[in-house]
């Protein structure tokens, strides 16, 4: 796997992280409704596996909900599609042949599995590939299914994994060491190994290294390490140069931030140019330590059999801290028949940074817009409607929209302003109504009494109009090109979730 390449797949990973939990903190639903838990699976597609050898495939399980989930099962297999008896299947520990007992699952929980597959060595020509199903029932109701296709293979090859990391649960301002374990569990070796670190949200890692450098377009960390990792070897960081993670002193909470650890072979030309770009960087040389080495009958660079368990994610927990927050109003300044531009939203007093996107806190600005204007153009944060649960997909005429929903889709830093802009044109009425701008500021917001703030329009003579310039808005690749895509996001999960929802009659 090239570095951009997983440096881009760890960014598609936080972004499909936000889009699949920043429309679940929902509002309770009506009396008459009940939600039902989903417990979806995020799991490779596919994996290889060599003949005669063990694999660990990894996967997790995910409550997609934002009610609990009692006595949730996994289920191995089905009686259409029985996991083949070549494959050398071994459940998880704890687990019967076919069956998981996962228990309950609070909204947003993960949970990682493994099992272990070894093929026998083939004999005469290869095997096509199977398949392992895999479904999850939440209370013995079907909730997701999924299957991983299994490719043998008798060439083999690179096959770096990493340990999972256990989560930790640090306070403002506090910082811990983190374990780092890389395997090739191939049978050829890999020249060159990097190591790859990335917290999109906010906790910072600490690698003062002079061979790792940050990504100024990801922000992740790439650490390199010129020498090779045997197939059958594996690799840990000393224990006096670890990798450290801290929180920082005004880090929104409570919040569960994700960091990912990754490993990539790295090419000859890659470690070259990374050697004479660092040639001058200070501090010590980060260097790994051998847990153990097999040497591999064929030393070469080789494609990696199985790039999805390259990496590993792991949370920490930061506790709650308080951000009050308050509405930013604004005003349509100009003459009739003029477009104008407005931007509204809120701003954050502090003293910490409000919470990102998720299932327990999900901060939104509910915009009732102004009479005598028609919306020309809206920001691509905001969609139709007065509350994320009434949300109105069918809108196509700009025209006819009176409020509008804005989603809040990355922290706000303290004294930061996060705003929305709004075009349209004044119309020439005998009234124009003010509307107003009302903030769900989530769990960190104590005062209530500065959440609504006015949108007027104010007619000039010759005037410029004009609102206020956006500040805060989001940036960087994850949140600033996810924006258009969360709102899509939304509005998939909504309909996804409408199936989930159960009308019970009076």
């Amino acid at each position: 796997m090239r570095l951009r390449a997983l440096f881009s797949r760890l960014a598609l990973t936080t972004a499909a992280s936000g889009l699949a939990v920043t429309g679940l903190s929902l509002p309770a639903q009506a009396a008459e409704e009940v939600e039902v838990p989903y417990i979806g699976i995020f799991s490779p597609e596919t994996v290889t596996v060599i003949n005669g050898q063990s694999k660990t495939v990894k996967f997790d399980l995910y409550n997609l909900s934002d009610v609990s989930a009692k006595n949730v099962v996994l289920t191995f297999g089905s009686a259409a599609k029985p996991i083949s008896a070549d494959l050398g299947f071994t459940a998880p520990t704890g687990c019967d042949a076919t069956t998981c007992t996962i228990g309950d699952l609070a909204p947003g929980q993960r949970r990682s599995i493994k099992f272990t597959i070894k093929p026998a060595a083939a004999a005469g020509a290869a095997d096509p590939a199977k398949t392992i199903a895999l479904s999850t029932t939440v209370g013995e109701l079907p909730s997701d299914e999924t299957s991983i296709t299994v490719v043998r293979t008798d060439k083999g090859g690179v096959d770096l994994e990493v340990e999972d990391v256990a989560d930790l649960k640090l306070a403002q301002g506090k910082s811990a060491d983190v374990p780092v374990l890389v395997r090739n569990t191939g049978n050829k070796d890999v020249a060159a190994l990097g190591l790859v670190v990335m917290a999109p949200y906010g906790v910072t890692p600490v690698l003062n290294y002079r061979n790792c450098e940050q990504d100024a377009e990801i922000g992740g960390f790439i650490c390199v390490f010129n020498e090779p990792l045997a197939g059958g070897g594996a690799f840990t960081l000393p224990n006096n140069m670890p990798l450290r993670v801290k929180v920082p002193s005004d880090a929104a909470g409570p919040f569960e931030y994700p960091v990912y650890i990754a490993a990539i072979g790295l090419t000859d030309k890659y470690v070259f140019d990374f050697t004479k770009r660092t040639a001058g960087a200070a501090g010590k040389e980060l260097s790994l330590e051998a847990v153990s080495s097999v040497s591999a009958e064929e030393p070469e660079v080789a494609e990696d059999l199985n790039e999805d368990d390259n990496f590993t994610i792991f949370s920490v927990t930061v506790p709650k801290s308080t951000a009050e927050t308050a509405a930013v109003g604004g005003s349509f300044t100009g003459e009739i028949g003029e477009e104008r531009t407005a931007e509204v939203g809120l701003r954050n007093l502090g003293p910490s940074g409000t919470v990102p996107a998720s299932i327990t806190s999900l901060q939104y600005a509910h915009i009732k817009l102004p009479t005598g204007i028609e919306l020309m153009k809206i920001d691509e944060r905001c969609l139709p409607g007065t509350s994320l649960t009434e949300i109105d997909e069918s809108v196509t005429d700009l025209a006819q929209v009176t409020d509008l929903v804005c989603l809040v889709v990355e922290s706000v830093p303290n004294k930061g302003r996060y705003l929305f802009s709004l075009s349209a044109e004044i119309l020439d009425v005998a009234e124009h109504k003010a509307g107003s701008v009302s903030i769900n500021g989530g769990v960190q917001d104590k005062k209530k009494d500065n959440n609504k703030a006015a949108l007027t329009v104010k007619l000039t003579s010759g005037g410029t109009g004009g609102g206020l310039p956006i500040t805060g808005a989001p940036a960087g690749l994850i949140a600033g090109s996810g924006a258009a895509l969360l709102a899509a996001g939304f509005i998939a999960f909504r309909a996804a979730r409408r199936r989930r929802i159960i009308t019970v009659a009076e």
